[in-house]
């Protein structure tokens, strides 16, 4: 097994494979996606969703800034796209909204559904937002904690056409996205290796290799996690990809979906430097 593990850990990264799926990490698997649900729940870290006062801070923003008060009791439609567990459905739909999540993570759809749905006013939907049906007339649509980097620019160009398309008129699109310099900056950070009993690629005890790479030619990083169990089998391989875009990209592409009124907000509450929130307006 050494001299494959040698093999693959010096395999050089071919920019034709990026985005076409191999050994992408397996986040709609059914045991995969419990594990990252833990994550998504744990108080002790935000690698996956925000801790309860951040999302408290966040909803509280959204309100002011996109839906309006809730005191002139006029219900919205919101659309959620990568909703995760649901952790900010109940606060957002503030019992006059209507919020709907959307996430390919079985898990995290299951935990939303059984916590948090109130029929007709907090609904979940399993899939994935590349395909999925956006339907129409929503008041607000929204992908926040760095999700839209993780897609290509081909599907971030067919997911945004879709947003403008289900939002009605004078609807808000907002996203928020990793920045161009952290994504760089941990592409081209050391390589490294950890070891666990457990952990988020596999329920065993297991050694983890991290390859970072930075592809300057089309601004993207590509994490390689090599996993090796105690047993026979052969190291296990998972990618991680995310497009950097600069500032002027993301307007461009906001742009060229149709939205106006493009604007960066500096007062979002984030305990993320690393992120950057951007609102749009579909006229």
């Amino acid at each position: 097994m050494s001299n494959n593990l040698v093999k693959i850990v010096n395999s050089p990264v071919s920019s034709a494979s990026l985005w076409n799926g191999a050994h992408k990490i397996p986040w709609n698997d059914p045991t995969f996606s419990a594990r990252i649900l833990r994550e998504h729940l744990s108080q002790d870290h935000q690698l996956a969703s925000r801790k309860t006062e951040v999302i408290t801070a966040q909803i509280k923003w959204i309100h002011e800034n996109c839906l309006g008060s809730t005191s002139t009791n006029t219900p919205m439609n919101i659309l959620d796209l990568g909703c995760g567990p649901g952790l900010y459905s109940r606060g957002l739909a503030a019992d006059i909204h209507k919020y709907t999540g959307l996430d390919f993570g079985p898990a995290s759809i299951k935990h939303a559904q059984q916590e948090y749905t109130i029929k007709g006013q907090c609904e979940f939907v399993l899939g994935d937002v590349v395909e999925a049906d956006f339907g129409i007339n929503h008041d607000l649509v929204m992908m926040i904690y760095g999700e839209l980097n993780v897609f290509s620019p081909q599907n971030c160009r067919k997911i945004l056409a879709k947003a403008y398309s289900a939002l009605g008129p004078g609807g808000t699109l907002l996203i928020e996205a990793q920045s161009f310099d952290v994504i760089k900056g941990m592409a081209e950070s050391a390589n490294s290796w950890s070891s666990a009993e457990a952990g988020l690629f596999t329920e065993f005890p297991h050694i983890c290799l991290t390859e970072n790479n930075w592809l300057a030619d089309e601004s993207t990083s590509l994490q390689q996690f090599h996993v090796i169990t105690d047993d026979d089998n052969e190291p296990v391989t998972y990618r991680s990809t995310t497009k950097a875009w600069t500032e002027d990209e993301l307007e461009g592409l906001f742009g060229e979906a149709g939205f106006s009124g493009i604007h960066k907000h500096t007062d979002w509450p984030n305990a993320n430097d690393g992120l950057m929130l951007f609102s749009a307006t579909k006229e």
